[in-house]
């Protein structure tokens, strides 16, 4: 089967899996109207609008690629997709930080900062946004996404995640029952994956076409690898937070 058709069918499998997480999400936000489950919420809506756009451009592009739509003024509509989901991509980076400085208010860092640690971070990921604005103008209509916006978000998106990590390890420390050793666990491992996620799609651009061209034809192993770890973050977070009643009694169980 054609790569890119194998891309698109992935990337519309995950888009299904992250929208049936974040309306779980919102169904537990509106159940127990906790603020850290609407900035949970939010970080999994912006990475879901991150999604459609990167499986709406990739179907575009099957189809022109195919000759099943025409495409006059030759839009590049892979790195179009791309591009928007970068930037929903770090809207979603800065509600993860306020979700952790949310759970993590009680934390020396956040009880002497406030929100000023997660507003430097949304003024950083700003620049991802406005990089891509820009060059999506200037270079219009073939935009093509470079290094630099590349790189700045992948450091970008590693804080985020390293901060979910390195916050989670001292309550899973003092944690007695262990349903909520389990909940911290899953939190931490959500945020592994996350990383893994981007590092994938970091090797897929470094050795696919885009710049050394080891595995030529576009959408090397890394771009699937990244998916597969999308859905196992989304479900350990998902998890990890709500702790559904199914996965408590299991532990409790076990105790």
């Amino acid at each position: 089967m054609d790569r890119l058709l194998v891309a698109v069918i992935t990337e519309g499998i995950v888009l299904a899996f992250v929208m049936f997480v974040v309306v779980m999400l919102y169904v537990r936000y509106f159940s127990r109207k906790r603020r850290s489950a609407l900035a949970l919420a939010i970080a999994f809506t912006f990475w879901d609008i991150a999604i459609i756009f990167l499986f709406v451009f990739r179907l575009l592009e099957y189809l022109v690629i195919n000759g099943l739509i025409l495409n006059p003024n030759g839009r590049e509509y892979g790195d179009i997709g791309v591009m928007l989901g970068y930037r929903f991509s770090a809207l979603s980076n800065i509600f993860i930080l306020i979700f952790i400085s949310i759970i993590f208010s009680q934390s020396a860092m956040f009880r002497k900062t406030g929100m000023m640690v997660p507003l430097i971070f949304a003024a950083l990921n700003g620049i991802t946004i406005g990089v891509l604005i820009g060059g999506g103008i200037r270079l219009w209509p073939t935009p093509q996404y470079s290094l630099f916006p590349t790189l700045f978000h992948l450091a970008m998106t590693f804080i985020a995640f390293i901060a979910l990590i390195v916050f989670t390890r001292q309550p899973l420390r003092y944690a007695t029952v262990r349903w909520e050793k389990a909940g911290f666990l899953f939190i931490i491992l959500s945020g592994v994956f996350g990383i893994l996620i981007y590092l994938s799609f970091a090797l897929d651009f470094l050795f696919g076409d885009n710049v050394l061209g080891i595995i030529s034809g576009g959408y090397t192993p890394f771009f699937f690898f990244a998916y597969v770890f999308a859905i196992i973050m989304c479900s350990l977070a998902y998890i990890g937070f709500t702790m559904p009643e199914f996965v408590r009694k299991r532990f409790k169980e076990a105790e």
